[in-house]
């Protein structure tokens, strides 16, 4: 879900029907998965801030923390589409594959593969009053570790950016750059969320002070 610098104009890989029929099973375990997910604020006031955002957001959360984003997302923003980015890859297809099981709308794109054109899809989906997602860590780190990029569809998009946490309970850690956090099924997850406004964010910041500032906010509501 980060924003892609650069690129060429060269159609994405997709995955073929047929591998997405053979792969339909495991999305039907992830969409049950999810919903057994019990979710609750760490604090009434965060709640009630977000609740009051009617208008499109950029939403900002760590890699590791995407396995709920879709979720999230659908039960506390309801009726605004999510979007993010992903790699024009065959890798990307993979992750395509993934994003549909959790309802988020792809746009695909990477450094190398329509880039430009992918971020100005996004911005242009939040000027039509979609939300769009970033991990400002990812694809591929470091762990935890902003880049300016993610914060480029915010400030073209004048967008507030709301950085969403999750803290778990039960969960597996893969063993993969970020540890990819996997809430066990019916585990309790706690929820954190914060409002930066976009006029406050980039008031007398540049870009990478913005992104400096988003990441010491995300990791003050990070328990790990």
């Amino acid at each position: 879900m980060n924003p892609p610098q650069g690129g060429e104009n060269e159609a994405p890989h997709h995955q073929s029907f047929g591998l997405k029929t053979l792969l339909s099973p495991l999305g039907i375990l992830y969409r049950l998965w999810t919903m057994s997910i019990r979710f609750q604020y760490h604090d009434e006031d965060g709640r009630e801030e977000f609740q009051k955002i009617t208008e499109s957001v950029t939403v900002i959360l760590w890699h590791n923390r995407l396995f709920l984003a879709g979720e999230w997302h659908q039960r506390f923003r309801k009726g605004k589409r999510l979007y993010g980015l992903i790699s024009g890859s065959r890798d990307g297809a993979w992750l395509e594959t993934f994003y549909k099981w959790a309802a988020i709308r792809a746009i695909r794109g990477s450094r190398n593969r329509r880039g430009a054109q992918a971020t100005r899809d996004l911005i242009r989906k939040v000027k039509d009053g979609h939300d769009a997602g970033i991990t400002p860590d990812g694809s591929r780190g470091p762990k935890y570790e902003a880049k300016s990029g993610g914060l480029l569809v915010a400030r073209a998009s004048r967008s507030p950016v709301a950085l969403v946490s999750f803290s778990y309970g039960r969960a597996i850690r893969l063993k993969s750059w970020d540890e990819f956090v996997i809430p066990l099924p019916f585990s309790r997850v706690r929820l954190r969320t914060r409002i930066l406004p976009n006029e406050e964010l980039f008031k007398d910041r540049d870009l990478d002070q913005a992104t400096k500032r988003v990441q010491e906010c995300l990791m003050e509501m990070t328990d790990d």
